[in-house]
């Protein structure tokens, strides 16, 4: 049995072993911001200075690595200096007084849904609880300490007295403005309230005839719902009563503006905007343009305000039929994609697709403003992928998807800026390449370098039998083989399969041969998994994952994940070349690997597919079947596991 040790010697352990050290740090980092003392001037032990600055610094070396490869990777954003379409002091269009306004009691209703009431009542009761609690501490604080309730008796007679003093010097100068602003007010339209009834005379006096004086009503009444709760004490703001009359009109203009800006232009459905842009000079124009700006200004403000995302959808499907009359003003389109930009990359589906639509259909009418789409949505997309995980793959899939087809709008143009990108890339992977240096290889093993590289794959996979695209390709191709080089090991086997599937998208679409079954060759060795890593579950996912945590390096479903995700990328790489001459010496070492591995593997469920792959791989190398619906059964099956071929 060991001896115990003595007390000098558990003395000197507890200070100088390793572990013990350890905890001494992490307990001195969780106390590093102690208060200072009273009188002192806080400075830390001499033993505890050094440790928690160095912790410090590692932090920060990391959040600037971070913020480093954003500012390194993000296009400049220049903005584009256009003259101002709508000026933000435009107010109220004037009404026709004669215009029919109907009251609550006319309307044979009780207004029972009140917008202010539905939000009001919440917020007094919360004001209330809120209330009561504090008297309640106020109260016991003042029986507890009887010199503070005198002294706070004598600071709120001082307070009342100074309120008073303030308010009667200003009660004359007030008297006499509140008087106008109560007659103004009271003669002003846009303080009266708004019906049912209302709306919906107004809405079939502007159905039957679109020159009707109740337009302007219905554009000024879209204004105040498009603003309401930014002046909530304005007036203008207590017109709506009702969640009816609000949705009521908002529906309608957003249903019909399209309809009858252009029965006003007299212009067809199809017109286009150069058609628009030559009626800005007729007599025609002149009447109907107050009455569009106060529409197009009031559809910006209705959008950034607007937070439930199946009403943001609705209102960008109403707006894309008026995107020709967004271009006819171009400062104002520059403020819309701005807003559009921050909707696209929001992680509903349906909003997302709707603003996406709308972006497309500005970028293709606006030559002037595509530079701006290009370079936003480019740097929205690095912002929106700087963490993946299993819930947002398929969004940044769609995000990468958008990218591709706006930047395929001016394909030459968008070339230049990707052989610009990827000469950022490239010179991040030549620094890590010779330094081999943690916090450059940290810029590397990144979502949002590897998104990138991804991104301007699939850009050329789209545009390479089209244009002339090699600049970009050749780049592309060394910036994948450096990083597959970069981080061998078992670790980064789904950083070097995502390379893997960058490369067979790019064969098939150039035709030409990549060797890229000596990428895969750790995937295809045997590692023994005890058997208590056996029973053990645990779901490994290639998808989101870069790099494989080393608990899970022994663990069977990484092992099967591995296999897995090997045989359908080497499907792939096979079909592509299975009519080929040189497919046995392409093959061989493919095969070799694969029946060693099928021999010696323990895990039951790798032995089926394995023994299918290699049966397939001999038979075609013989000449005797096609390998064609092989992979076919093999992409539909495994689907999930990787994405689709393009």
């Amino acid at each position: 049995m060991a001896k115990k040790l003595g007390k000098k010697a558990r003395k000197f352990a507890r200070k100088n072993l390793q572990s013990a050290a350890k905890r001494n740090r992490k307990i001195r980092n969780q106390f590093n911001r102690r208060r200072p003392r009273r009188g002192g001037s806080g400075a830390r032990e001499d033993g505890d200075e050094d440790v928690p600055q160095r912790v410090d610094d590692a932090t920060m070396a990391t959040n600037d690595d971070s913020d480093a490869l954003i500012d390194g990777l993000e296009f400049p954003e220049d903005d584009i200096e256009i003259d101002a379409d709508l000026s933000d002091s435009d107010g109220y269009l004037s009404e026709d007084p004669g215009c029919p306004y109907y009251s609550d009691s006319e309307d044979g209703k009780d207004v029972k849904d009140s917008i202010m009431q539905d939000g009001l009542d919440r917020q007094n009761d919360d004001m209330n609880l809120d209330i009561k609690k504090q008297k309640k501490k106020l109260k016991k604080l003042l029986d507890k300490d009887p010199e503070f309730a005198n002294f706070l008796e004598k600071w709120q007679s001082e307070l009342e007295s100074y309120r008073s003093k303030e308010d009667s010097d200003e009660e004359d100068g007030m008297d006499s403005m509140d008087d106008d602003d109560d007659s103004n007010d009271a003669n002003s339209p846009h303080t009266k309230i708004l019906t049912t009834k209302t709306i919906s005379e107004w809405c079939q006096l502007v159905s039957k005839e679109p020159k009707s004086p109740a337009l302007r009503n219905l554009l000024n009444a879209f204004r105040d719902a498009c603003r309401y709760g930014v002046h909530s004490d304005s007036p203008s703001m207590q017109r709506f009563r009702s969640t009816r009359v609000f949705y009521q009109i908002i529906s309608f203009v957003l249903s019909e503006s399209d309809n009858i800006f252009r029965a006003l232009l007299e212009i067809s459905d199809d017109a286009n905007k150069g058609q628009i842009m030559n009626l800005r000079n007729s007599k025609k124009w002149q009447p109907v343009d107050p009455l569009l700006k106060s529409y197009l200004r009031s559809s910006l403000d209705l959008l950034s305000q607007l937070t439930d995302n199946k009403i943001l959808s609705f209102v960008l499907t109403r707006l894309r039929a008026s995107a020709v009359v967004f271009s006819t003003y171009p400062s104002t389109s520059v403020k819309l994609l701005k807003i559009l930009f921050r909707l696209w990359a929001s992680g509903d589906q349906s909003l997302s697709l709707s603003a996406f639509l709308m972006i497309r259909e500005v970028a293709a009418l606006l030559p002037d403003c595509l530079d701006l789409c290009l370079t936003k949505a480019y740097n929205t997309y690095l912002a929106s992928t700087k963490l993946v995980n299993d819930r947002n793959t398929k969004h940044i899939d769609f995000l990468m998807n958008c990218l591709v087809e706006l930047y395929s709008l001016d394909v030459q143009k968008s070339c230049e800026m990707a052989v610009t990108s990827m000469g950022q890339l490239n010179a991040i992977m030549r620094q890590a390449s010779k330094t081999k240096e943690k916090e450059d290889l940290r810029k590397i093993d990144n979502w949002q370098y590897i998104n990138c590289v991804n991104l301007w794959v699939r850009f050329l996979c789209c545009n390479y039998k089209d244009y002339n695209l090699n600049p970009l390709f050749s780049q592309v191709l060394q910036v994948i083989r450096g990083v597959a080089h970069l981080f061998p090991g078992t670790r980064y086997l789904p950083l070097r399969l995502k390379l893997v599937q960058m490369l067979n998208e790019l064969s098939t679409c150039t035709q030409m041969f990549f060797p890229i079954p000596s990428l895969l060759f750790d995937c295809l060795e045997f590692r023994e998994v005890s058997q208590k890593e056996q029973t053990q579950k645990t779901k490994v996912n290639f998808s989101s994952l870069l790099k494989v945590p080393k608990n899970l390096l022994k663990s069977r479903d990484f092992q099967e994940e591995c296999v897995l995700s090997a045989i359908q990328v080497l499907a792939a790489h096979f079909a592509q070349w299975s009519y080929d001459v040189s497919f046995p010496e392409v093959a061989t070492i493919p095969l070799i690997l694969l029946k060693r591995l099928h021999e010696q593997t323990t895990i039951e469920s790798l032995h089926r597919p394995v023994k299918r792959l290699i049966d397939q791989v001999s038979e075609k190398s013989s000449g005797n079947a096609p390998f064609t619906r092989f992979y076919a059964s093999i992409a539909e099956n495994h689907q999930p596991r990787g994405r689709k071929t393009l």
